[in-house]
Protein backbone atom coordinates (compact mmCIF):
# COMPACT_ATOMS: atom_id res chain seq x y z
CA UNK A 1 0.00 0.00 0.00
CA UNK A 2 2.89 2.55 -1.42
CA UNK A 3 1.49 4.04 -4.36
CA UNK A 4 -0.86 6.91 -4.65
CA UNK A 5 -4.55 6.83 -3.47
CA UNK A 6 -7.00 7.98 -6.14
CA UNK A 7 -7.86 10.82 -3.37
CA UNK A 8 -6.52 12.82 -1.00
CA UNK A 9 -6.89 12.35 2.63
CA UNK A 10 -7.07 15.16 5.64
CA UNK A 11 -7.12 14.29 9.63
CA UNK A 12 -8.44 16.68 10.97
CA UNK A 13 -9.31 16.72 14.81
CA UNK A 14 -11.77 18.89 17.04
CA UNK A 15 -9.56 20.99 19.56
CA UNK A 16 -12.47 23.72 20.53
CA UNK A 17 -15.39 21.82 23.08
CA UNK A 18 -18.06 24.28 22.16
CA UNK A 19 -17.06 25.32 18.78
CA UNK A 20 -18.63 23.79 15.77
CA UNK A 21 -17.79 25.97 13.29
CA UNK A 22 -15.09 24.92 11.53
CA UNK A 23 -13.03 27.03 13.43
CA UNK A 24 -13.44 24.46 16.23
CA UNK A 25 -11.32 21.77 14.02
CA UNK A 26 -7.97 21.82 12.91
CA UNK A 27 -6.26 19.65 10.01
CA UNK A 28 -3.40 18.01 11.12
CA UNK A 29 -2.14 15.53 8.54
CA UNK A 30 -2.52 15.07 4.77
CA UNK A 31 -2.57 11.32 3.51
CA UNK A 32 -2.18 10.31 -0.36
CA UNK A 33 -0.14 7.21 -0.13
CA UNK A 34 -0.01 4.19 1.45
CA UNK A 35 3.24 5.04 3.31
CA UNK A 36 1.80 7.82 4.85
CA UNK A 37 -1.29 6.21 5.67
CA UNK A 38 0.94 3.84 7.84
CA UNK A 39 2.80 6.42 9.23
CA UNK A 40 0.17 8.25 10.68
CA UNK A 41 -1.59 4.92 11.84
CA UNK A 42 1.46 3.94 13.33
CA UNK A 43 2.02 6.79 15.29
CA UNK A 44 -1.58 7.48 16.89
CA UNK A 45 -0.28 7.35 20.18
CA UNK A 46 1.64 10.71 19.80
CA UNK A 47 -1.90 12.37 19.31
CA UNK A 48 -2.52 10.31 22.49
CA UNK A 49 -4.33 7.65 20.93
CA UNK A 50 -7.17 7.30 18.81
CA UNK A 51 -9.58 7.65 21.23
CA UNK A 52 -8.24 10.47 23.07
CA UNK A 53 -9.94 13.08 20.81
CA UNK A 54 -12.65 13.55 18.18
CA UNK A 55 -10.55 12.75 15.01
CA UNK A 56 -11.85 12.17 11.32
CA UNK A 57 -10.66 11.28 8.49
CA UNK A 58 -12.57 13.64 5.17
CA UNK A 59 -12.11 12.67 1.24
CA UNK A 60 -10.46 15.61 -0.62
CA UNK A 61 -11.37 18.82 0.14
CA UNK A 62 -14.86 17.79 2.54
CA UNK A 63 -14.44 19.25 6.22
CA UNK A 64 -15.61 17.77 9.27
CA UNK A 65 -18.81 19.46 9.47
CA UNK A 66 -22.53 18.86 8.00
CA UNK A 67 -22.25 22.34 6.66
CA UNK A 68 -20.21 21.83 4.39
CA UNK A 69 -21.84 21.69 0.59
CA UNK A 70 -20.62 18.59 -0.09
CA UNK A 71 -22.28 17.07 2.92
CA UNK A 72 -25.13 18.76 3.65
CA UNK A 73 -27.55 16.31 1.45
CA UNK A 74 -25.53 12.93 3.44
CA UNK A 75 -25.49 11.55 6.63
CA UNK A 76 -23.44 8.78 8.87
CA UNK A 77 -23.83 5.19 9.76
CA UNK A 78 -22.90 5.19 13.32
CA UNK A 79 -21.33 2.40 15.12
CA UNK A 80 -21.17 2.37 19.17
CA UNK A 81 -18.31 0.43 20.37
CA UNK A 82 -16.61 -0.26 23.80
CA UNK A 83 -13.18 1.69 23.78
CA UNK A 84 -10.85 -1.35 23.76
CA UNK A 85 -12.29 -2.49 20.10
CA UNK A 86 -12.41 1.56 18.89
CA UNK A 87 -8.68 1.39 17.12
CA UNK A 88 -9.18 -2.01 15.70
CA UNK A 89 -12.32 -1.11 13.60
CA UNK A 90 -11.04 2.56 12.73
CA UNK A 91 -8.20 0.19 10.99
CA UNK A 92 -10.76 -1.76 9.35
CA UNK A 93 -13.06 1.14 8.01
CA UNK A 94 -9.76 3.31 7.13
CA UNK A 95 -8.15 0.93 5.09
CA UNK A 96 -11.24 0.25 2.95
CA UNK A 97 -12.19 3.92 3.11
CA UNK A 98 -8.50 4.83 1.70
CA UNK A 99 -8.78 2.33 -0.94
CA UNK A 100 -12.62 3.34 -2.05
CA UNK A 101 -14.07 -0.39 -1.21
CA UNK A 102 -15.70 0.35 2.39
CA UNK A 103 -19.20 1.35 0.30
CA UNK A 104 -20.65 0.10 -2.40
CA UNK A 105 -23.37 2.81 -4.65
CA UNK A 106 -22.50 5.88 -3.15
CA UNK A 107 -19.90 8.12 -2.35
CA UNK A 108 -17.87 7.82 1.34
CA UNK A 109 -16.52 11.21 2.29
CA UNK A 110 -15.05 10.35 5.38
CA UNK A 111 -15.07 8.71 8.97
CA UNK A 112 -14.99 10.19 12.24
CA UNK A 113 -14.30 9.04 16.12
CA UNK A 114 -15.58 10.06 19.45
CA UNK A 115 -14.59 9.10 23.00
CA UNK A 116 -18.18 8.95 24.80
CA UNK A 117 -19.48 8.24 28.33
CA UNK A 118 -19.20 4.86 30.04
CA UNK A 119 -16.13 3.91 27.56
CA UNK A 120 -17.68 3.65 24.60
CA UNK A 121 -16.93 5.64 21.16
CA UNK A 122 -18.31 6.39 18.37
CA UNK A 123 -17.71 5.84 14.99
CA UNK A 124 -18.74 7.06 11.71
CA UNK A 125 -18.74 6.64 8.15
CA UNK A 126 -19.84 9.57 6.12
CA UNK A 127 -21.56 9.67 2.96
CA UNK A 128 -23.36 12.17 0.32
CA UNK A 129 -26.26 10.77 -0.13
CA UNK A 130 -28.59 10.64 2.86
CA UNK A 131 -31.03 8.49 0.68
CA UNK A 132 -28.90 5.89 0.67
CA UNK A 133 -28.95 5.03 3.99
CA UNK A 134 -29.08 1.29 3.91
CA UNK A 135 -26.73 -1.05 5.36
CA UNK A 136 -26.12 -3.00 2.40
CA UNK A 137 -24.32 0.16 1.24
CA UNK A 138 -21.42 -0.94 3.56
CA UNK A 139 -18.75 -3.48 2.55
CA UNK A 140 -19.88 -7.32 3.77
CA UNK A 141 -16.60 -7.79 5.33
CA UNK A 142 -17.31 -5.00 8.03
CA UNK A 143 -20.88 -6.22 8.46
CA UNK A 144 -19.89 -9.81 8.93
CA UNK A 145 -17.02 -8.63 11.46
CA UNK A 146 -18.65 -5.73 13.18
CA UNK A 147 -22.39 -6.17 13.19
CA UNK A 148 -25.44 -5.14 11.52
CA UNK A 149 -26.31 -2.70 14.90
CA UNK A 150 -25.58 0.30 13.05
CA UNK A 151 -27.42 3.70 12.63
CA UNK A 152 -27.78 6.22 9.92
CA UNK A 153 -27.86 9.61 10.90
CA UNK A 154 -28.99 12.42 8.28
CA UNK A 155 -27.10 15.85 8.57
CA UNK A 156 -29.86 18.01 7.64
CA UNK A 157 -33.05 18.00 9.14
CA UNK A 158 -34.73 17.79 6.21
CA UNK A 159 -33.19 14.13 5.31
CA UNK A 160 -33.45 12.25 8.63
CA UNK A 161 -34.08 8.88 8.60
CA UNK A 162 -36.62 7.61 10.54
Amino acid sequence: MDNKFSDNWNVWYHHTKDNWTIDGYKKIFKIDNGVDFWKLYNNWESFGGITARHFFLMKNDCQPVWEDPINMKGGCWSFKIVDSMASELWEDLSVLIVSNELVQGTTALGLSITLKKNNTCVVKIWNDDSNKNSIKYINKNILKKWGTDIIYIAHMAENTIG
